[in-house]
């Protein structure tokens, strides 16, 4: 069964967006838990929530000292998220089969993690509602010389 998700040709937020978020600098993402949505930060301040988001060139990003913290007193704060550039363009479509959940959490790993890989790096990442997907560069030459590819992540 395919998975539904949120398009990214929401024109009124694309415009939104255009006049707050600096596309040629990167933005650090990360979950929101009183706002229940993404907080978008950009050169230190906060720009813009969100429930959907594209990234490309991401990096899954986690403060040693926070995480620390998190396990010592057992009460969330913000220090982990993905940092990458804000993008409406998306792979092409056959790869749209190819995206992984990504995951993190503070108790069990000290980073993020798709299935039982780690993850450091994508070439796109998807924010859609609670989720966090991506798919990777080495997938894409993986599918160059293997057509008959079917995915890891089925």
């Amino acid at each position: 069964m395919k998975k539904k998700r949120v398009t990214a040709g929401n024109r009124l937020y694309c415009k939104h967006w255009l006049k707050t978020i600096d596309l040629a600098k990167r933005v650090y993402v990360y979950r929101n838990l009183h706002k229940n949505c993404w907080s978008v930060r950009q050169s230190g301040k906060v720009v813009d929530h969100t429930h959907f988001l594209l990234l490309k060139d991401c990096r899954y990003l986690v403060g040693k000292a926070g995480r620390e913290r998190v396990l010592r007193e057992h009460k969330k704060n913000v220090h982990a998220g993905v940092s990458g550039y804000v993008t409406d363009k998306v792979p092409q479509e056959q790869f749209w089969d190819d995206w992984g959940t990504v995951v993190y959490n503070p108790y069990d790993h000290d980073q993020f993690y798709a299935g039982s890989f780690p993850v450091s790096n994508s070439h796109y990442c998807i924010f859609n509602g609670k989720e966090v997907e991506a798919v990777w560069e080495n997938q894409y030459d993986y599918y160059e010389f293997n057509r008959d590819w079917k995915g890891i992540f089925k």
